[in-house]
């Protein structure tokens, strides 16, 4: 008696699909975690970096007393410094306070290759060290990666993400500048950094840097690092409207500025070239906000929905104004 073999099976078309629909799923479900992740990672890591530029400013207002001017000026026409233009695209434009704290983040080589008592756009400066040199700690990790230096009217500067705080006010604004209820902890018309006795709201109270974007534009100058107004943002800008984190009503407007008013996408909205009305808020990748490290070396997490009254508060110095939860 001959025993019948069992036949060979495979699977069917249809179990193949359903097996193919089921890893399917499982990926389309597992993929926004991963992401998630990512982004919890580079969230901390910028969140990290935020702490160091903290401490370099710290560490640099314990060896002068005061913070960095966010940019110095040069009058060209005398050789000696004096009250700054209004006006961001002036030849005269020194080292930025980007510039000044290098040699308390670790970078003292490169801020040796640096000539100090040239402008900021000379050949000497823009070639050996704001053109070719990326510095990742002053780069959000969550930022798309963008080549595009800022090289109208010069060679280029190299763009990061971090803004120095100029005030409530606007950029390039003496009004603005004298006026105590406006006046930041880093001023590039004033030539200005505080003294922490000069913040008499309370350092844990003051914002001294946050995130800002940067553009794939060679005529945008926001975040270039090297540049009088590259790195810093304030409360107020164009027709004098509050600029609060991640604003989608009002636009950025910086000296050298790109016309683009349509992507709220990501928050990159500028308006072309602006003089002493010159503003750019503190905008980022992250979702519902950006982070900031406060005049205490402390890092905070601001949601772009905060009042506009208390997001004006953190930023002015000596406003008066006593901020309670936010």
């Amino acid at each position: 008696m001959k025993l019948k073999k069992n036949a060979l099976r495979g699977f069917t078309l249809i179990e193949l699909l359903v097996v193919i629909a089921i890893i399917a799923i499982l990926i389309a479900l597992l993929l926004p975690a991963v992401q998630q992740a990512r982004e919890a990672a580079r969230r901390t890591q910028c969140k990290n970096q935020l702490k160091q530029l903290g401490l370099a400013l710290h560490n640099y207002h314990d060896t002068f007393n005061r913070l960095p001017p966010a940019c110095i000026w040069q009058n060209t026409a005398t050789g000696a410094g004096g009250t700054a233009p209004e006006n961001g695209r002036d030849a005269g434009w020194m080292a930025t306070w980007v510039i000044q704290i290098l040699p308390y983040a670790d970078q003292a080589p490169l801020y040796n290759l640096y000539d100090s008592s040239q402008v900021a756009r000379s050949t000497a400066n823009t070639t050996n060290v704001t053109r070719t040199t990326r510095l990742p700690w002053i780069n959000c990790p969550s930022f798309p990666g963008i080549a595009t230096t800022l090289t109208q009217d010069y060679d280029g500067f190299i763009k990061g993400t971090y803004g120095a705080n100029v005030g409530a006010g606007r950029m390039l604004r003496q009004a603005d500048f004298g006026n105590s209820a406006l006046k930041g902890p880093f001023s590039v018309i004033g030539q200005y950094g505080a003294n922490f006795r000069d913040i008499t709201d309370g350092t844990t109270n003051v914002v001294l840097v946050a995130e800002i974007v940067r553009y794939d534009n060679g005529g945008d100058d926001r975040g270039a690092w090297g540049w009088c107004t590259g790195p810093t943002f304030s409360g107020r800008g164009n027709g004098g409207g509050a600029l609060v984190p991640n604003s989608k009503t009002l636009i950025d407007s910086s000296p050298y500025s790109i016309n683009d008013t349509t992507n709220r996408v990501f928050n990159l909205r500028s308006n072309p070239d602006s003089g002493n009305d010159s503003g750019v808020a503190a905008r980022s990748f992250h979702t519902g906000g950006v982070q900031l490290t406060l005049g205490d070396g402390s890092t905070r997490f601001v949601s772009e929905n905060i009042d506009q009254t208390t997001w004006l508060n953190l930023l002015s110095q000596a406003d008066g104004n006593v901020i309670g939860e936010w």
